[in-house]
């Protein structure tokens, strides 16, 4: 029995039911069921597995292969800044493959049974059930069938060593395009610019299914006339939303972004020759070297005394600004863009000190380190540590915000401040921040 008159039991595995309802299926699949977990798909545990995932899994599985395939165009002799170039270059096409698959194959109109249940599994199961977050995010099983048809187009269409980092590139932006979805779901943005994305995508949801096809971006959902009429929003001109979007960012980006560039340039030493236990011991130093510029970059360039109108504004940008506002949890840890300028620097001092191999490692190792810093400096705002050590901390961390702001540079650690003795004492420095 098909057609309008079958019925989709729920309470039975139901991705090989909704092929049944042929004509009727589009309409049935467009009438969200607003739960938080949704019906079992197939009888098999093995099937079932494959149909869902936690959001984390998708950086964590795409993200060390996207700066792999990048560094390997940067081995086969381009530049960085070519490198870089190419990376942005795939990214931004990603964006038009992402338009283009959600618009003309994740919305295309099936009747047959086949169809319907391809289309189901494809896509039709998000609208059917949009809160679900664990069917937010493409298991990395679903995707590396796609995945590597695309490494061997790119292998047609471009060269040996511009291929990796366009792909590498298009992988990134496949991430971010990923975590953007589950975030618009899942997330309270606060940033106007996500506010206006989630209001357009869930437009898309509940309103009007044929427009606003992008995620991640509404660049080609103007260029192809699709875009979403969001109501309620108007663009303040006034407001500089780009340079608002460069100084804030969410915590969990700077180890996504960072942990794999870190992993990256210890596996060049290692692969350059360099035993494991040289290559550890590197980079053991380079975090360790990380915690005395930490204690440095704080005291010495974040604490500088300025009056002039640029000294201050340049002030008020890297540090000030979280002196006056030590809540505000966006603007706790440093987005990778300006990050980025400065690690750049950090990378050609490394190559003129030691050899590419050493480096590498020590380089590896500080970024790690960086990372460890801008994740323990947001969890000493935002967090109630029971660990003692942590404890204690963040009670120096606390004085040195609400007591006494020329004591207490070290974030991650006490052993600077006692090298050079500016250890705060904490005995009323209980304020939480």
């Amino acid at each position: 029995m098909g057609g309008k008159g079958f019925t989709v039991d729920m309470t039975k595995p139901i991705a090989l039911q909704v092929g049944h309802l042929g004509d009727a299926y589009q309409e049935w699949a467009h009438q969200p069921v607003l739960t938080e977990e949704s019906p079992r798909f197939f009888e098999s545990d093995f099937m079932e597995m494959h149909t869902r995932t936690v959001w984390w899994a998708i950086p964590a599985f795409w993200l060390p292969i996207a700066f792999w395939c990048i560094s390997m165009s940067y081995n086969m002799g381009h530049t960085l800044p070519q490198v870089v170039s190419m990376a942005v270059l795939g990214c931004l096409v990603w964006s038009l493959a992402e338009y283009c698959f959600h618009r003309f194959l994740f919305h295309m109109d099936t009747k047959s049974y086949w169809g319907n249940t391809f289309h189901f599994l494809m896509h039709g199961c998000h609208h059917k059930f949009p809160m679900d977050g664990s069917r937010h995010v493409i298991p990395p099983s679903g995707v590396s069938v796609p995945a590597a048809m695309f490494w061997f187009l790119y292998g047609l269409w471009f060269t040996q060593s511009t291929r990796p980092a366009l792909y590498g590139g298009g992988v990134i932006g496949y991430v971010i395009y990923d975590l953007t979805h589950y975030y618009l779901h899942h997330g309270h943005p606060t940033n106007q610019a996500l506010k206006t994305l989630k209001k357009a995508h869930y437009s898309h949801h509940f309103r009007i299914q044929d427009k606003g096809y992008g995620i991640t971006s509404a660049l080609w959902d103007r260029v192809f006339a699709s875009k979403m009429a969001v109501k309620g929003f108007t663009v303040d001109l006034n407001k500089p939303l780009v340079f608002q979007m460069l100084t804030r960012t969410v915590w969990w980006v700077v180890p996504v972004v960072w942990l794999p560039v870190a992993f990256y340039f210890i596996g060049i030493s290692y692969t350059m020759g360099l035993s494991l236990p040289l290559v550890a011991m590197l980079s053991v130093l380079g975090a360790f070297v990380w915690t005395f510029l930490e204690y440095c970059i704080h005291r010495f360039l974040f604490h500088i005394d300025t009056k002039s109108y640029w000294g201050n504004t340049f002030h008020y940008l890297i540090h000030g600004y979280h002196h006056k506002h030590p809540s505000d949890g966006l603007r706790l840890v440093i987005p990778p863009l300006e990050a980025a300028l400065v690690i750049v620097m950090f990378w050609y001092l490394c190559r003129v000190l030691f050899n590419v191999s050493t480096g590498s490692a020590l380089l590896g190792g500080g970024l790690a380190g960086y990372v460890i810093y801008d994740t323990i400096h947001y969890y000493l705002h935002h967090s109630h540590p029971t660990n003692q050590s942590l404890k204690i901390l963040k009670k120096y961390h606390m004085n040195h915000h609400f007591r006494i702001q020329n004591k207490g540079f070290g974030v991650t650690t006490k052993l600077w401040d006692r090298v050079f003795e500016t250890l705060p004492k904490t005995k009323a420095a209980d304020k939480s921040g």
